[in-house]
């Protein structure tokens, strides 16, 4: 128990940096130079960083449970894991709504930007 626990709850927490770092400096094929771009990548970044302390806090959570065993502190720490992933999995519906309200705002700059190619 202490082992699993310890491994996933440092794991998580690595993840969880990782993800931020990654969503701070942008992946690699992410451009953002329109008005529309930097609000949609200012609001993005504002909810992921939500979505990654929430991750990082299960991993100390799973980390606090490793280290006093079974008992009523390893129910309440693991409880607290289970409800902040579907919190998490709650917020990346969100997430993806939001990503597309996005990308359907976007279809008239792609359009404009495809026919000024095509002449």
């Amino acid at each position: 128990m202490f082992a699993g626990s310890l491994v996933l709850g440092i794991t998580l927490v690595a993840f969880a940096g990782w993800l931020h770092q990654q969503d701070t400096e942008g992946w690699p094929s992410e451009n953002f130079v329109t008005e529309l771009d930097k609000k949609y990548h200012k609001r993005r970044t504002r909810s992921r960083r939500r979505i990654h302390i929430i991750l990082a806090g299960c991993g100390a959570a799973a980390i606090i449970a490793a280290f006093f065993g079974l008992g009523a502190v390893w129910v309440a720490m693991w409880s607290i894991v289970m409800v902040s992933l579907v919190v998490v999995v709650a917020l990346a519906g969100v997430d993806a709504l939001q990503t597309q309200r996005y990308l359907k705002s976007k279809i008239p700059e792609i359009r404009k930007q495809l026919l000024n190619d095509d002449e």
